[in-house]
């Protein structure tokens, strides 16, 4: 199995439920004292899980990412979006994956283009 190290990446979800202080408490966790430790980190997801659920009460929700009403589309995106955090094997698969869809994209284009009259 792959055992790779990949650089972290905060996803836009994490960007909007994280904050400065509440990575400042993550950072202070592994100084605290063994019993207490548990107890911080509890608190501290909790935290994050009330930035969570104030994101969902806002309207509109503000992680919408795609440009496009195109499912094709937003697929590419996520894709792309996904391979930030997979290994080189996985990045290539997803290429793979991209190329077949550019491909799959292009062809469905040239079929249904009404022919010039």
């Amino acid at each position: 199995m792959e055992q790779e190290q990949c650089e972290y990446t905060p996803t836009t979800f994490d960007i909007e439920t994280q904050s400065r202080n509440i990575q400042i408490l993550k950072t202070i966790i592994p100084y605290i004292e063994g019993n207490r430790q548990k107890t911080f980190a509890i608190i501290v997801k909790f935290l994050e899980l009330r930035n969570v659920a104030s994101l969902f009460n806002e309207e509109p929700v503000s992680l919408s990412m795609c440009s496009t009403d195109d499912p094709a589309e937003k697929r590419m995106q996520l894709l792309n979006d996904i391979k930030k955090f997979c290994t080189p094997a996985e990045q290539d698969s997803i290429d793979t994956m991209l190329t077949a869809f550019q491909m799959f994209s292009s062809y469905d284009a040239f079929v249904h283009t009404p022919a010039p009259e």
